[in-house]
């Protein structure tokens, strides 16, 4: 097993009710597997945070690891390691 620290703003501390978490995932879990994990966890609000569809991740949502956007890393694909810290910072708009 390996632990990430996970940290939610915004709107998805309101959904999760929490602003951090120790997370424990299996050896050779992606952000995939840890999306899967969450979604089970805090139910179809987050996921509809976070997903545009079933596969795709909404553009509203930056998701990094260790300060690294996925997007430039490798996706939903990217591995994680003990102690990654990810942050979930959606979108905010107004006017």
């Amino acid at each position: 097993m390996v632990d990430v620290k996970i940290s939610f703003f915004s709107i998805l501390t309101d959904i999760t009710e929490k602003e951090e978490l120790v997370f424990p995932l299996e050896v050779d879990s992606s952000i995939r597997n840890l999306l899967e994990q969450l979604t089970l966890k805090f139910g179809k609000t987050f996921e509809e945070q976070i997903f545009k569809n079933s596969t795709d991740l909404s553009k509203y949502v930056l998701i990094t690891i260790n300060g690294k956007d996925i997007r430039a890393l490798d996706g939903l694909n990217t591995k994680l390691n003990q102690n990654d810290e990810i942050f979930f910072v959606p979108a905010i708009a107004g006017g």
